[in-house]
């Protein structure tokens, strides 16, 4: 009876006051909203405290002020009361909820990619708080997010901007597609070629002491110091076909390091080479000298030492200097366009056809790239855990 006598009432105030702003359609649909709110109102009182029962009912007015009456959004202000109504009992879900709403109504062209970061922020600070039950902890998270925000908003905006059907599209494209295998191609053989000259040179930075050896060190670091496309013409001054090296591998070789694979590898090798390089110098010296000892003591050679007890035990953080150096490498642009912008990487290619089309031609180019290297990155990693996995 109770029930009935509500609905009668709710129905009433409807004509009287909802029926003057909105149409029919959208009055009914805020009429069955505001009788799940109602009903479900009846359980906050009696199971919970009248406090809560105060808060139920000013998350309403609240919904009522901002939604209904400054944005005028009301079916949202329908769709928003229950989802409310329906989950306030849930303590879990309603900050995402209230995050929703505020996405929706103050942040309206960026609502889901706010929604989805700050909802994710909520998950990791919630998280964070179980865990240490420490407000400095997470403010200093909170500090930090912001960082975050800046790097990870606009990728998901952009990828929040394209269609499936223009992802396939451009997927199809023959020239996209030989870029990108131009892409992987090079930059993987770039990092073999780090990794087989570096790695070497890491241990001996790790374990030995010499002359000169700071100063090696720093120059390890010179190509992230130096503009990229200073480093396409330092190489092109030295592997161009007017200088010494470009003109006898073209004469002896019919190689063209300029515009060919082999100036696109050089111009990887040296952008990237200090990520592997120094990833691998931290993995030797995190291994307890100790152990090599052991093994020189019961007669293993210097090469079986480093072969069996360093190079395993160093693995880890080897593969993550290659995971480091495959990305930039993938990610060159700079002295590729001075040394090799033929044949194009797929950076090249987005950059070329940014300047003949625009912003928009671009766009699921950019996000198919950036899926490429996500898979490329996690499919490393995967590698990465299994060869921990077989060391251990």
């Amino acid at each position: 009876m109770t029930y009935l006598l509500l609905s009668i009432l709710l129905l009433c105030l409807h004509f009287l006051f909802f029926a003057c702003f909105v149409d029919a359609g959208t009055c009914a649909v805020i009429l069955a909203a505001n009788l799940l709110f109602t009903f479900n109102g009846i359980k906050v009182y009696r199971k919970m405290s009248l406090n809560k029962f105060s808060l139920y009912l000013f998350g309403y007015l609240l919904l009522f002020i901002f939604v209904f009456i400054l944005s005028k959004a009301n079916l949202l202000f329908a769709i928003f009361v229950i989802l409310y109504s329906s989950i306030f009992n849930i303590t879990y879900l309603l900050p995402y909820l209230i995050i929703l709403i505020f996405s929706v109504i103050f942040v309206t062209p960026y609502w889901m990619q706010v929604f989805i970061l700050f909802g994710a922020f909520y998950f990791f600070v919630n998280s964070i708080y179980k865990k240490t039950y420490s407000r400095f902890f997470v403010a200093m998270f909170s500090i930090g997010f912001i960082f975050l925000l800046l790097i990870f908003f606009p990728i998901l905006y952009i990828f929040l901007q394209v269609t499936p059907q223009s992802l396939l599209s451009t997927f199809k494209n023959n020239e996209f597609q030989q870029a990108l295998f131009n892409s992987l191609i090079t930059s993987g053989i770039s990092t073999v070629v780090i990794l087989i000259f570096g790695v070497p040179l890491a241990y001996c930075f790790a374990r030995k002491d010499f002359a000169g050896k700071r100063f090696l060190d720093n120059l390890i670091n010179l190509p992230i110091l130096i503009p990229q496309t200073v480093v396409g013409i330092a190489l092109l001054v030295v592997l161009g076909p007017k200088s010494p090296v470009g003109e006898f591998m073209f004469k002896n070789c019919r190689l063209a390091v300029a515009n060919g694979y082999l100036g696109i590898i050089a111009a990887q090798i040296f952008v990237s080479s200090p990520f592997l390089i120094r990833s691998a110098i931290n993995a030797f010296e995190g291994i307890d000298q100790r152990l090599e000892d052991a093994s020189r003591t019961l007669g293993a050679s210097e090469l079986s030492t480093f072969m069996r007890i360093s190079l395993p035990l160093a693995g880890g953080g080897i593969f993550s200097g290659c995971i480091l150096a495959l990305a930039r490498a993938l990610s060159e642009v700079g002295s590729l366009m001075v040394i090799a912008y033929h044949p194009m990487t797929a950076p090249v290619y987005i950059y070329d056809q940014f300047i003949q089309y625009g912003l928009s031609e671009i766009q699921p180019m950019a996000v198919l790239l950036v899926i490429s290297c996500l898979w490329a990155f996690i499919g490393l990693h995967w590698l990465r855990h299994q060869m921990i996995k077989k060391v251990k």
